[in-house]
C-alpha cells in the first residue's frame, strides 16, 4: 500500500467514525463514559456552581432519562456520601429563569422531559424557586429518592459537575 492509499484510508476511516457518532443521539451514551466532580464541602449558589463547572470544562449535572439518573445514583453511591447523609440537595443544570413553568437544562439547552420531580413538584413556592435539585432523603422514601425539586437559586448547595471523557 502506498503512502497515499495509507492517508486516505485513514481519511475514510475517520470520516466514518465521525458519521457513526453523529448519528448517535445523546440518550444513547453509555453514562460509563462520564467522568464526574462532586465535593461534600464545596457549597455554592446555583450561577457560582455553573462557573464553578465551566471553569474545570465541565457542566453542572444534567439527568435525562432513567438511565442517566441511575448512573448518578450509582457515582454517588460509590462516595459513600448517601451513607453518611440521609438528607441532601444537589444543584443540576436545569432551570426555569427564562420563563417560568418552562424548565431547560442550562448544560444542553433541551427542555426537561424526564419527569422525576418530587411530589407536588416543581412549585414555585413563594416565587422565584427557579433552578433544580437533585434530592434524597432516607426517610422520605421513593418520592425523594434522588428526585427533581425546584429551589431558590441564591441558596448555597452541594453540587455535581459533569462532563464526558475525552
Amino acid at each position: 500500500m502506498t503512502k497515499r492509499q495509507v492517508v486516505f484510508l485513514l481519511l475514510l476511516l475517520t470520516v466514518l467514525e465521525l458519521y457513526k457518532l453523529a448519528q448517535a443521539s445523546d440518550t444513547s451514551l453509555d453514562r460509563s463514559e462520564k467522568k464526574y466532580f462532586f465535593s461534600d464541602t464545596i457549597k455554592l449558589n446555583w450561577y457560582k456552581a455553573v462557573e464553578f463547572c465551566r471553569s474545570r470544562g465541565m457542566y453542572l449535572l444534567s439527568i435525562r432519562n432513567a438511565a442517566e439518573r441511575e448512573a448518578v445514583v450509582k457515582y454517588l453511591e460509590s462516595t459513600g456520601y448517601p451513607k453518611t447523609h440521609d438528607k441532601f440537595m444537589l444543584w443540576m443544570s436545569a432551570n426555569d429563569v427564562g420563563e417560568e413553568g418552562e424548565f431547560h437544562w442550562a448544560s444542553t439547552g433541551e427542555r426537561v422531559n424526564y419527569l422525576n420531580w418530587s411530589n407536588m413538584e416543581p412549585n414555585n413556592f413563594e416565587p422565584e424557586e427557579n433552578c433544580v435539585v437533585l434530592e434524597y432523603w432516607a426517610q422520605g422514601g421513593s418520592n425523594c429518592n434522588y428526585t427533581f425539586n425546584d429551589r431558590y437559586c441564591t441558596l448555597d448547595r452541594l453540587f455535581l459537575c459533569e462532563t464526558l471523557l475525552a
